[in-house]
C-alpha cells in the first residue's frame, strides 16, 4: 500500500455484525492521518526516555566508585594542586566529548574535532602580533562550525560514510597545518587568555565553569526541548523520523556543527591552558572523546546516550590518566592499565545496561 493511500483510505468502521453480534461498533482498520503526520509520537518520546533513564546513572556510579577506589589507593589524588590540573583537562575533554555526544547520537562520528582543536591554536597564535585576541576567537569558531557543517553535508547529503568523511577532514586540516608550521612548534598565546584555564573561584577554573555552563545547557535541549527529541529519533530510526516530518538532513547538519564548534572552543581553553603552540597537540582527542562517550553509555548505533553520562565518562577516563600518572608508572605499563580498565569498565557497562532492561 503506498503511503499516499495508506494517508487517504477512510479508517473502516464494521457494522454490528462484525463485532459478534454485539450491537456496538468498533472502529479498527489502519490509523488516521493525525496519528501517523505527528511530528512527535508519545511512543517513540516514551521510549526514549525510558532508555535516557536506565542508562544514565550507571556511568555517575562507576565515577562514584573510582573517587572512592582512588581515595583508598592513592590519597596524593586528592591534593588541590592535582584536583586543580583535572578539572583544566576535564573542561578540555569535556567539551570535546559534549560535541563527539551530539555526532554520536545521530549514529555518526567525528575524527577531526583534534585537527579543529589544533588549528584554533595557529589562529590565536597568528593574530596574537595583531592585538586582535576577540577577532581570531571568532575565527577560531568559524572555522569549527564550518568544519562541522562540511561533515555534515558529506555524512548526510552525499552519503559518505562519517568514518571516511570525518578522516578526510582530519588529513586535509592537519596537512594544511603542517605546511603552514612546517611541523615546528612556534608561536605564543596572549597572556590575556591564560586566565580562562589558569585562574578561577578557589581550585574550580573559569574554565570548568564555562564546561559545565555549556553541558546545562545541552542537558535542557536534549531532554526539554523539541530540538533533542528530534536528535533521539533521528539516531534510533532515521526513516521513522523521516516519516514524521523531520529533517534527518537538518538535523544531522546541526549535530555536526555544533561539535565543530564545541571542538574549536576547546581548542582555546587548551591553547590558554598550555600556553604554546604545538601543531599536533590534540590529536589524542580524537579517539579519547570517543572513548569518554562510550564508557558514558553513549551508543555507536544513535538514540542512546546524554550529557550527564558523557561527563561522567569523560571524568572517568582523565582520572584513570591522572592516577596512573602520579603513581609513576612506567609509561608503557600505564597504557596496559589504562587498556584494562576501559575494557572492563566497557564491559561492566554494557552488563549492568543490559540487566536493567530486562
Amino acid at each position: 500500500m503506498s503511503r499516499d493511500r495508506f494517508l487517504s483510505e477512510p479508517a473502516r468502521i464494521p457494522k454490528a455484525e462484525d463485532a459478534g453480534g454485539a450491537g456496538s461498533a468498533r472502529i479498527t482498520g489502519v490509523p488516521g492521518p493525525a496519528e501517523v503526520a505527528a511530528p512527535h509520537r508519545p511512543s517513540l518520546a516514551d521510549r526514549v526516555r525510558r532508555g535516557r533513564a536506565r542508562v544514565h546513572p550507571l556511568p555517575v556510579a562507576l565515577a562514584a566508585l573510582t573517587v572512592a577506589l582512588v581515595a583508598v589507593f592513592e590519597p596524593r589524588f586528592y591534593r588541590p594542586a592535582n584536583l586543580h590540573v583535572l578539572m583544566q583537562q576535564w573542561s578540555v575533554l569535556g567539551l570535546v566529548t559534549l560535541g563527539q555526544l551530539l555526532v554520536l547520537l545521530v549514529a555518526g562520528i567525528d575524527l577531526s574535532v583534534g585537527a579543529v582543536m589544533n588549528a584554533t591554536l595557529i589562529i590565536i597564535a597568528l593574530m596574537n602580533g595583531h592585538s586582535l585576541l576577540v577577532v581570531s576567537l571568532l575565527l577560531c569558531l568559524a572555522l569549527g562550525a564550518l568544519v562541522g557543517v562540511t561533515n555534515g553535508v558529506l555524512v548526510s547529503v552525499r552519503e559518505v560514510p562519517p568514518f571516511a568523511a570525518t578522516l578526510g577532514m582530519l588529513a586535509v586540516i592537519q596537512g594544511a597545518i603542517l605546511v603552514y608550521t612546517k611541523g615546528i612548534p612556534a608561536g605564543n598565546i596572549p597572556p590575556s587568555l591564560r586566565p580562562v584555564a589558569l585562574s578561577g573561584v578557589g581550585i574550580v577554573p573559569y574554565s570548568l565553569i564555562m564546561c559545565l555552563g555549556v553541558a546545562a545547557l545541552l542537558l535542557f535541549a536534549l531532554r526539554r526541548g523539541t530540538y533533542g527529541r528530534k536528535i533521539y529519533a533521528v539516531g534510533r530510526s532515521p526513516e521513522v523520523a523521516r516519516r514524521a516530518g523531520i529533517s534527518t538532513i537538518y538535523v544531522r547538519v546541526s549535530a555536526y556543527m555544533a561539535c565543530g564548534v564545541l571542538a574549536a572552543a576547546a581548542g582555546i581553553i587548551l591553547s590558554a591552558y598550555v600556553g604554546y603552540v604545538d601543531p599536533e597537540i590534540g590529536g589524542n582527542y580524537n579517539l579519547e572523546s570517543i572513548a569518554a562517550a562510550v564508557l558514558g553509555g553513549v551508543a555507536f548505533t544513535g538514540g542512546e546516550g546524554g550529557v550527564t553520562g558523557a561527563l561522567a565518562g569523560s571524568l572517568f577516563l582523565l582520572a584513570l590518566l591522572n592516577v596512573a600518572t602520579i603513581s609513576s608508572l612506567n609509561p608503557f605499563t600505564q597504557l596496559i592499565v589504562q587498556g584494562v580498565v576501559m575494557l572492563i569498565a566497557v564491559f561492566l557497562f554494557q552488563f549492568l545496561k543490559k540487566r536493567t532492561r530486562t
